[in-house]
């Protein structure tokens, strides 16, 4: 039998934590008769295994009942655990909540009981305008109607019902700001994920027309959430043609519109945590090391709460950008040795979460810490985080994190003295970058210096043609176009240290 067997119900199992396992247990013993103790059985096994072999399974079953016509037995199971999930966070989750009322009135309704539907459904509206659920909240006046209808328009007048039109008008207007509002938004980040930071004019006269659009828009009588994604949308805009400045401002924005809005801090904890990492970076790059590590604290809190309603999904989440964040603060304030001594907890979290992270997110993580032992002077630990990156299928090879490391991997080579390799790692980023079909002064530039480099052996002969490089660095350092790569990497300072024959970390620039 094959290990690659279907692994959803593996994976499902796993992603439980310790409630919802007991829970289930609960529920199973209530809702499945007959077959129970199999489920029980099934399931506590499969909870055991470290990697999903139903070889192992089958073996260790052997005889037993549950393993006639095993695939429906596992899909009974992967079904019955999702209801006990329903069952469970059913009192935590608002949509749960709103729809669970919306089907109990349909339900009355259906009875003739149709004062107790409309009684709920008054629940339900109330709940879905305050937790802003347009889509739901449609649904819920359409039923209204239908009691309307029901009792011949006796319990109501013409003003009444001119109100609800109204009211109805006002709902889908607010549903189509929020859509567009989305849709720009989305095409924004698009843009931003395929290019990362935007280097050319084509490329920010692009973004620009699609932040434009977002000026059209009439948000003065907006909800919390309208309001919420124009200054997310704007923020990441500015961010992305490096205006810092501006996108400081619209984060800080919205962080106002989080700390007073209850419903938003309770009901959105993912756009609570984007906001905190944002505002982390981009107070970081300003250099308000105060205030990022204010805004840090607080997503280490989040973190590190039992809050009930956490998923996986944020879980890993935090873990992920919380690192990531640190490790780009402390890299801010040159403080690499600390960076070092995170590593273990890192290795933890990738122990606990394996590829359920993302692997962009990983890739920084990787990244950073590879620069901090580059600055360190462990060049052998860091070519092994960088072959992290570079050997990672799931990243897009044309993302500036794979680029970046190329360049870095380059570096690496010629610090540990690998002479008769360096040609050949040459050829292959030069063939890389050939191949990517978008190369900027920068990358032209440093692939020329460890050519040069590579060539020479007299650190004399060596620092005669590094002098006018350096200075080329120092001069795209200022260049609107070129500069992003000085956050991935100080170069300049590297070929500085090269020049002086000083340990990097010793290098001012």
């Amino acid at each position: 039998m094959s290990n690659k067997a279907s692994s959803s119900l593996f994976e499902l199992i796993k992603s439980l934590n310790k409630s919802e396992k007991r829970y289930f247990k609960v529920y199973s013993s209530r809702h499945t008769i007959g077959e129970e103790n199999g489920y029980i059985k099934l399931f506590d096994y499969i909870d055991k295994m470290e990697n999903y072999d139903e070889e192992i399974l089958f073996h260790d079953f052997k005889g037993q009942p549950l393993l006639n016509k095993f695939s429906i037995t596992k899909g009974r199971l992967y079904t019955n655990i999702l209801k006990s999930l329903d069952s469970f966070h059913s009192g935590t989750s608002i949509d749960a909540q709103i729809f669970r009322q919306i089907h109990s009135a349909d339900i009355l309704f259906n009875k003739g009981l149709y004062g107790q539907a409309e009684k709920i459904l008054s629940s339900a509206e109330k709940q879905a305008e305050k937790y802003e659920r347009f889509f739901m909240l449609m649904e819920i006046k359409t039923r209204q109607k239908q009691l309307l209808e029901n009792n011949l328009y006796t319990e109501t007048d013409s003003s009444q019902l001119e109100k609800r039109f109204l009211e109805e008008q006002q709902l889908m207007n607010e549903i189509k700001n929020c859509n567009t509002l989305w849709h720009i938004k989305s095409l924004l980040f698009h843009e931003i994920n395929q290019k990362g930071k935007i280097r050319d004019d084509q490329s920010i006269l692009q973004v620009k027309e699609i932040a434009d659009r977002l000026d059209e828009l009439d948000l003065t009588k907006a909800s919390v959430n309208a309001r919420f994604l124009y200054h997310h949308a704007k923020g990441a805009y500015y961010f992305a043609v490096n205006d810092l400045e501006c996108s400081f401002y619209h984060l800080k924005e919205n962080l106002l519109l989080i700390e007073s809005n209850d419903m938003m801090r309770e009901d959105k904890p993912n756009f609570y945590f984007s906001l905190l990492t944002n505002l982390i970076y981009v107070s970081t790059k300003l250099t308000y090391f105060a205030e990022a590590t204010k805004y840090l604290s607080l997503l280490k809190s989040l973190r590190d709460s039992e809050d009930a309603s956490k998923t996986m999904d944020l879980e890993i989440k935090y873990f992920s950008s919380t690192f990531s964040l640190e490790l780009f603060l402390l890299e801010e304030q040159k403080d690499y040795q600390k960076i070092v001594q995170l590593v273990p907890k890192i290795e933890e979290g990738y122990q606990k979460y394996g590829t359920q992270i993302n692997s962009i997110r990983k890739a920084y993580v990787d990244f950073k810490i590879a620069v901090a032992y580059l600055y360190t002077g462990d060049y052998s630990t860091s070519l092994i985080w960088i072959n992290r990156i570079l050997n990672e299928s799931r990243i897009d090879q044309k993302q500036d994190i794979f680029c970046f490391a190329q360049l870095i991997s380059l570096i690496l080579h010629y610090e540990l003295k690998n002479m008769d390799y360096l040609p050949y790692a040459l050829h292959a980023v030069k063939r890389y970058f050939k191949s990517r079909n978008q190369i900027y002064k920068f990358e032209a530039l440093f692939l020329k210096l460890i050519g040069q480099m590579n060539k020479t052996d007299n650190v004399f002969d060596l620092s005669d043609k590094l002098i006018p490089i350096e200075k080329e660095l120092e001069k795209l350092k200022t260049d609107p176009k070129e500069k992003i790569v000085f956050e991935y990497f100080d170069f300049q300072r590297w070929v500085k240290s090269k020049i002086s024959r000083k340990d990097l970390k010793e290098v001012l620039v």
